[in-house]
């Protein structure tokens, strides 16, 4: 309490949300003030209490990334994927949403949030997951029995897609079956006023991300995973030390973390755009 007496006005009655602090909680500042103890209201102090959590979810982190790192080289076969212990403290709850984000990541944070980026790229570090230029992918996908997986959805996988790649959307089409769907796709619209003319709007989660994977392949088969843009999983060399996050990185950390295998997991840099506008390589699509 920084002051050394209680004010009785409206403005000092107010917690920073704007609401009134409840009596009780003023007489026990009053009481702390007079015993020359520091007292404050549990939601006050909730974000000293989330930090502190944090840190000893980055500590464990450590631990868990490198058991992550073994199992998805597959040096620990026993090991399953579905077990909750699997991926670490049994009473994390972070992975809400189809996709696994990695421990330590802030509760209501979304996949593409910076901090669950940066924990995801040390993932990929870890697992040694490899990033290769169309070039090599090509010549990787006809003649060492690597397959192209287009994680883009699946209208743009029909309008242009690498040459014998094959499908498995990490994102799809938005459906707008809700008030807050529907309004999203109205900001999106109005964000990006190009969008009115696509195929849709706005994409979601794909929830049968993996049962599309493996309706393709067999699981821990041979992949090159891409997108529109590549991303980088981190290069200081390219002045790229913090990566640049994208769909197929966020694939390719959900292969590895679910148990893929990373010395079968590759990522394409540079993703389609690379592959056609640089490189000129064929393209398939679906009528």
């Amino acid at each position: 309490i920084a002051s050394s007496s209680l004010s009785t006005s409206r403005t000092a009655r107010l917690l920073p949300s704007g609401r009134p602090i409840p009596e009780r909680f003023l007489l026990k500042m009053a009481a702390a003030v007079t015993t020359r103890t520091t007292w404050v209201p549990a939601r006050l102090a909730r974000p000293t209490a989330i930090r502190a959590s944090r840190h000893r979810a980055a500590i464990s982190s450590r631990r868990v990334r490198a058991q992550i790192a073994r199992a998805s080289k597959n040096d620990e076969p026993d090991l399953d994927p579905e077990d909750p212990g699997f991926f670490g403290s049994d009473d994390w709850d972070g992975n809400e949403g189809p996709f696994i984000r990695p421990e330590g990541s802030p509760f209501f944070a979304s996949y593409t949030d910076p901090t669950v980026w940066k924990l995801m790229q040390e993932n990929l570090v870890a697992g040694e997951v490899e990033q290769i230029l169309p070039a090599k992918a090509k010549l990787m996908a006809e003649n060492d029995g690597w397959t192209l997986i287009d994680v883009r959805p699946y209208p743009d996988y029909c309008e242009a897609h690498a040459w014998g790649a094959k499908s498995a959307q990490l994102y799809v089409p938005m459906e707008v079956d809700s008030l807050a769907k529907g309004a999203k796709a109205v900001a999106s619209v109005l964000l990006f006023p190009e969008r009115l003319g696509k195929k849709y709007v706005n994409v979601e989660c794909n929830e049968d991300f993996l049962e599309e994977m493996q309706e393709e392949l067999e699981w821990g088969a041979k992949v090159i995973l891409y997108c529109a843009t590549g991303g980088v999983i981190g290069d200081a060399e390219l002045n790229y030390a913090d990566g640049q996050q994208s769909a197929s990185l966020i694939a390719a950390h959900e292969l590895a973390m679910r148990g893929w295998g990373t010395d079968n997991i590759k990522h394409m840099a540079g993703g389609l755009g690379m592959w056609d506008a640089i490189e000129g390589f064929d393209l398939g699509a679906v009528e």
